[in-house]
């Protein structure tokens, strides 16, 4: 690279990536274990294996000796792999690099490669930057990858001082190239290193960090430690089955309504969850509990693009000449594109404010390009016919107007993450809209819950995942879908990481963790997540803890405690 370069963030990657790959024959590309060639997942799977070799200092020159020594390793082992798909990264890798060079530019992966390398092979680069510290210290070492590990100890060498900070019990990010191995063999790694276990926990009480404790001990390679506190014994975990996750939700809402009442504040209060798929019933129960509340790292489930659009499309619908309607003209006329500009809406606006009609009546009326006009008539009948539907369930009608309008082939037509989630989304908005017996309650609804979660700096629930949770702590939290195939996944290669995924989970809590699972979530049967028979009797009662009960034993079904918490009501 010459002085002056660029740098390019994970989209301008993905989007370089996304062209080099697009302008292969999709005969050519390597078949996808999901998805089709040449969409948005395989792009992203092969950008993210890009990082991966960078994060190991595989370079275009090494990495077809590099990968066939991968491929026979897990061969080797009888691990699968796709090796198809790993020999094509070896081209893509050195035209990638190729288009970086003829633009002067340098990706994230490059900024840590290429100066780790150069200290690593120039003597006089290594003694100019290793001259300039007298010590260096990580944080978060549990998380660090093969080329930032060899740049620290690169970095340090000359002063003989790396101070590391790290638990290998909250290793989380192996699917993001962390290797926990380099803590754990640091003082294999580094002979003579002195080694502080800071036990003593100043959040929680000793009923959580006994739980958490033997969770992580079947991790039979962690470094061995086990948390204490002078907090007290505090209460035990409650642990909750259900049969279905609305009722799960909704429990959760009334519980953590109950904590509200008693003087909790909201945001000393989480639900903590594996994925992000997971929120969307567990914020519909919080709304129809009243509940403050704010989805972490994302937005609320009514402000999502396409849920919004859906809704339009529904009130448009129902009252297509009525004045509460105009806005939703304006937002779903021209999606998918009609080829309606502003112009065009300009003189649509004008036609029905001169008129006294409304924009849905006026767009017939207006002398469009021929094309745009076609479009736009044919939206409108659409939009009209609803009307005669009515015998149809709400969710019925919207999967209809989506369907004739266009909508969905749209999001089809686009294979990227967005849309795929965007699609997912109006599964769920579906399903949801059949609740409600009127467009209009569905509409009060919908309005409530844009405002209710979502401001930032104000006293609400907090709901999260459980990698974004790391670091925080909360009174009391609630752990939903703790199941067998949802945590752990079923198909997780890693049952150790999320084994620590359990541990993070638990100890986010101070004075009060909830776990709860179903016998079914969406449309099949679950099982107790074996990280709940992990956590000792004497640690974990069935049912919540302000009524009495025997300690937990996950094969006996929570029965009587859920009849008695919907006898409460809110």
């Amino acid at each position: 690279m010459r002085s002056g370069f660029d740098i390019r963030d994970a989209d301008d990657s993905l989007a370089i990536i996304r062209r080099l790959i697009r302008a292969v024959p999709k005969a050519q590309l390597p078949d996808p274990q999901e998805g089709a060639p040449g969409d948005a997942r395989q792009i992203r799977k092969m950008a993210e294996r890009i990082s991966r070799l960078k994060e190991n200092l595989v370079t275009p020159e090494t990495a077809a000796a590099h990968v066939e020594a991968m491929i026979h390793t897990r061969q080797s082992a009888n691990r699968f792999v796709d090796h198809d798909s790993w020999r094509f990264v070896i081209g893509l890798y050195a035209r990638y690099q190729a288009v970086l060079r003829d633009q002067n530019a340098a990706d994230f992966g490059d900024l840590l490669m290429w100066p780790t390398l150069a200290m690593l092979h120039d003597p006089s680069y290594h003694r100019r930057w290793t001259g300039r510290f007298t010590a260096v210290m990580a944080d978060e070492f549990q998380d660090v990858n093969h080329a930032q590990h060899l740049w620290l100890a690169l970095l340090s060498k000359k002063s003989g001082e790396l101070f590391c900070v790290g638990d290998d019990s909250q290793s989380i990010y192996s699917w993001r190239g962390a290797k926990v191995g380099f803590l754990r063999n640091f003082s294999t790694e580094f002979p003579g290193a002195k080694i502080f276990k800071l036990e003593e926990n100043f959040r929680s009480t000793s009923h959580i960090l006994d739980a958490a404790n033997a969770v992580i001990s079947y991790d039979p390679s962690r470094i061995e430690k086990s948390l204490f506190t002078r907090r007290g014994e505090g209460m035990p975990i409650e642990v909750l089955g259900f049969s279905y996750a609305t009722e799960e939700a909704a429990a959760i809402a009334r519980e953590i309504g109950r904590h509200a009442a008693a003087g909790t504040a909201w945001h000393d209060m989480a639900v903590i969850y594996r994925q992000n798929r997971l929120s969307w019933v567990l914020e519909e129960a919080l709304l129809h509990a009243h509940v403050p509340h704010e989805i972490v790292g994302d937005v609320g489930f009514y402000q999502r693009m396409a849920v919004k659009d859906a809704l339009a499309l529904l009130t448009l619908s129902a009252c297509p000449d009525e004045p509460q309607s105009e806005e939703a003209f304006r937002r779903v006329a021209n999606r998918p594109v009609r080829g309606l500009g502003a112009k065009g809406l300009g003189m649509i606006e004008a036609k029905a404010r001169d008129s006294g009609l409304s924009l849905c009546a006026a767009a017939t009326r207006v002398r469009l390009p021929l094309k745009c006009g076609r479009a736009l008539d044919s939206f409108v009948q659409i939009v009209r016919r609803t009307a005669s539907r009515g015998s149809e369930t709400i969710g019925q009608r919207v999967s209809w107007l989506l369907e004739e309008t266009g909508y969905l082939d749209m999001l089809r037509a686009d294979d990227t993450d967005d849309a795929v989630s965007q699609r997912e989304n109006l599964a769920e908005l579906v399903a949801l809209a059949d609740g409600f017996q009127r467009v209009e309650h569905l509409m009060e609804h919908a309005a409530l819950a844009s405002v209710a979660p979502g401001e930032k700096g104000k006293d609400r629930v907090q709901l999260i995942t459980m990698h974004r949770a790391k670091g925080l702590e909360f009174r009391h939290v609630f752990l939903p879908a703790w199941e067998e195939a949802v945590f752990p996944g079923g198909m997780v290669r890693n049952l150790d990481e999320e084994r620590r995924l359990a541990y993070v989970a638990l100890t986010r809590a101070m004075e009060q963790a909830t776990i709860t699972f179903c016998d079914y979530r969406q449309g099949g049967s679950s099982a107790p997540s074996r990280f709940i028979d992990d956590i000792p009797l004497q640690n974990r009662i069935t049912g919540w803890n302000h009524v009495r009960h025997e300690p937990c034993q996950t094969s006996l079904r929570w029965m009587q405690a859920g009849r008695a918490l919907d006898a409460q009501g809110p």
